[in-house]
């Protein structure tokens, strides 16, 4: 029985302590508390559009615990600035719509923001992305009486429009940037490996799958360039299956797209669609999309020449 006694004590001792601690927020509070909010999402959203990453990284919380999921794949702090520090060196800038935005407040240091989005980026080159819809979510803390974001998602379907500069880009010349050893991060124990030799108009090359170090599945890649379209012609080989065969081009110089060939002559109409984003020299992401929603990211690093 004391046992008993001792533990409800202790139990509405927490409980109390707790609600104390988190006590309800005023209306009065929660009208300052997202004003000061709201400041730190104008900041974000201003960063972007001026292509000024720097204002980006002062509404994110610099912490092991920070996390923001982009298109699918979870990032850390530094991968967040190793995608996206590059990724805004490539733009001129931002404009975003915002169609819908909420502030849900928990207490008097947490907060939740939503909105619906719609988004153009200009780059650099020439071309542009449209986003049509997307949705961006922020979890607020206030630290050292300082809001910051400490885990985001961004989830968006874009559309790239290329300006018919698309077939004054040199194809083989980009195609080199595939070339040498990369290797990327499928998940704790997989590793995806990519290693590809560019000889004349085609790179040839292995794609590996290891899971703790051992190799569980191994595929032929020869991507051959097509002159009469400007276009590759990519045909994977599957150990005890059939062969993939998939067109590719370069639509910018630091992106690629492919999609199966049997969707060659309607390339927008592809169920299943493969982009190749280079963020630097020695770096590219690679997206899987499904119906036009992105299912699978994976970021690969150059680790030989």
């Amino acid at each position: 029985m004391k046992t008993k006694l001792l533990f409800w004590t202790l139990f509405v001792t927490t409980l109390f302590s707790c609600t104390s601690k988190n006590k309800p927020v005023s209306e009065a509070e929660k009208g300052i508390i997202k004003k000061e909010v709201k400041d730190i999402v104008t900041i974000f959203f201003v960063g972007c559009e001026q292509a000024d990453f720097r204002l980006v990284m002062k509404s994110l919380n610099y912490s092991p615990e920070f996390r923001y999921i982009y298109n699918g794949d979870v990032l850390n702090y530094d991968d967040y600035k190793a995608v996206f520090k590059p990724l805004f060196k490539t733009q001129k800038g931002q404009k975003y719509n915002i169609l819908d935005e909420k502030y849900e407040i928990f207490d008097n240091s947490t907060v939740l923001y939503t909105a619906k989005i719609k988004n153009r980026t200009d780059y650099k080159d020439g071309h542009f992305v449209l986003v049509d819809h997307g949705v961006m979510l922020f979890v607020f803390k206030r630290i050292d009486e300082k809001w910051q974001i400490v885990y985001g998602v961004e989830s968006t379907v874009e559309k790239i429009i290329n300006d018919k500069k698309e077939r004054k880009l040199n194809q083989l010349e980009l195609l080199k940037q595939f070339a040498g050893t990369w290797k990327g991060k499928i998940s704790k124990d997989s590793t995806f490996v990519w290693d590809g030799k560019y000889s004349g108009s085609k790179i040839e090359g292995n794609i590996k799958v290891l899971v703790k170090r051992k190799t569980v599945l191994e595929v032929k890649v020869v991507n051959v360039y097509d002159r009469s379209t400007d276009k590759f012609i990519e045909t994977e080989i599957y150990k005890g299956s059939e062969p993939m065969v998939f067109v590719s081009w370069f639509t910018s110089n630091k992106v690629c797209e492919a999609v199966p060939f049997k969707d060659f002559s309607a390339p927008e109409q592809a169920k299943i669609k493969a982009r190749f984003e280079f963020k630097r020299p020695d770096m590219f992401i690679q997206i899987i999309t499904l119906n036009n929603t992105p299912v699978d990211t994976l970021i690969c690093y150059r680790i030989k020449k």
